[in-house]
Parts: C-alpha cells; sequence; structure tokens
C-alpha cells in the first residue's frame, strides 16, 4: 500500500480493517464507519494536518484511523487502546497494510495520558458514555493535554453541547462543530436484535489557540 491523497481509495481502504474478534460491552466496542473515518481524516488531512505530522489515534481499536494516517502520509502514527486484543487484531492488520512508521501502546486513557505534549493531532472515536458515563469527556480532556489539534466523535444526548462548551471556555480552547450524522451501530452482539441502529453523533474540533502546524 502506497501513500495516496484520493478520498475515495482512502475510504476503499479503510473498509478493510478487521472488525473487533470479540467486542467488548462494557468497553463500548463499536467499528467506526468507514465513510465516517475517510470524511475525518480527510477534514484533517486538507487542513495539512495528516501528511508529514504525528497522529495519536485515542482508543484506537482495530486501527482505524492509524491505517487511514499511514495512508495519508503521517510521518509517525500511534495506535492507543486498553484492549490488548483489540491491538493485537490493529497489529496483525497494520503490519500489511501500514506504510508509514507506527507504534502501538497499551493505555487507560480515561485516567490519564502517557504522552506528553507536543505537536500532533489526536483523531479518536471514544467511547460514547451510556456505560460509564463521562468517558468521552475524560478522553477529550486527555485528547488535548496531549496534542494541539483534536478531531472527536461523539454522541449527542442530552445536554451535551453545554458541556462540550462550558469544556471549551474553561480551558481556552478553539471549538468547532463540524458535522452532525446518524451513527450507525450494528449488531454485534447476541443480545442485539436489530441489524442496525442509529444514534445522533457529532463530530468536534477542538484546538489550542495557537499555530499547531
Amino acid at each position: 500500500m502506497s501513500y495516496s491523497t484520493n478520498k475515495k481509495a482512502l475510504e476503499i481502504f479503510l473498509s478493510k480493517v478487521p472488525m473487533f474478534s470479540e467486542p467488548k460491552e462494557f468497553l463500548e466496542q463499536y467499528m467506526t464507519p468507514s465513510h465516517i473515518a475517510a470524511d475525518i481524516l480527510w477534514s484533517a488531512y486538507m487542513n495539512n494536518e495528516i501528511k508529514d505530522n504525528v497522529v495519536l489515534d485515542f482508543g484506537c481499536g482495530t486501527g482505524i484511523f492509524t491505517a487511514g494516517s499511514s495512508f495519508l502520509g503521517a510521518s509517525y502514527s500511534v495506535c492507543v487502546d486498553i484492549d490488548y486484543e483489540a491491538l493485537e487484531t490493529a497489529r496483525n492488520f497494520l503490519s500489511r497494510a501500514a506504510d508509514q512508521p507506527y507504534d502501538l501502546v497499551v493505555a487507560d486513557l480515561r485516567s490519564s495520558t502517557p504522552f506528553r505534549r507536543s505537536d500532533c493531532v489526536v483523531l479518536m472515536n471514544p467511547p460514547f458514555g451510556v456505560k460509564s458515563k463521562g468517558a468521552d469527556l475524560d478522553f477529550l480532556k486527555n485528547a488535548v493535554m496531549t496534542c494541539c489539534v483534536v478531531y472527536s466523535i461523539h454522541k449527542v444526548s442530552e445536554g451535551f453541547f453545554k458541556v462540550f462548551e462550558k469544556f471549551c471556555r474553561e480551558n481556552s480552547l478553539k471549538c468547532d462543530i463540524l458535522k452532525i450524522f446518524p451513527y450507525p451501530i450494528k449488531a454485534t452482539l447476541s443480545k442485539h436484535v436489530k441489524k442496525v441502529v442509529y444514534v445522533d453523533a457529532v463530530v468536534v474540533k477542538v484546538s489550542l489557540n495557537e499555530k499547531c502546524f
């Protein structure tokens, strides 16, 4: 696989990223659909935040943002997750598909970040906080402590936007709502009855009020 700047080719490539072998409900492990991941990656790429830059994939699961970052020419990517099994799946795929340098890191991103702040970008689809309240905001807090630009997906729950705006204001961050859309959650657990359900979700971009790249 070689570096490419074609969005359609990116989405096709991302559709090959493997699913979780045994998704863990308490970790809210749902695959990020390839078209959604491609949209986020492409936005960051067009803002000159991917190519030749460092990208961190927080709560990476099987590595869709890590794979996409490599595809778009990131100088270095880091796939970070608490789940060893998911990281092993990511490792098996990235070893074949990623041309650019990358690492895999085991870490609990709710409690702290294992990285020092640097000029980098975080791309993430954190747990929505359905099983563990506030999980997505914990990820967001640690992401902005690590990199100067963050793209993140969140479930649009009651009061989310007020909490998000308060978080941005208190931390002097520049925050943008990029897209609100129906997020498809496919049946992956035995208790799921419907093949797919949709929840309202939002893509946000959070950045420091200073030049990063």
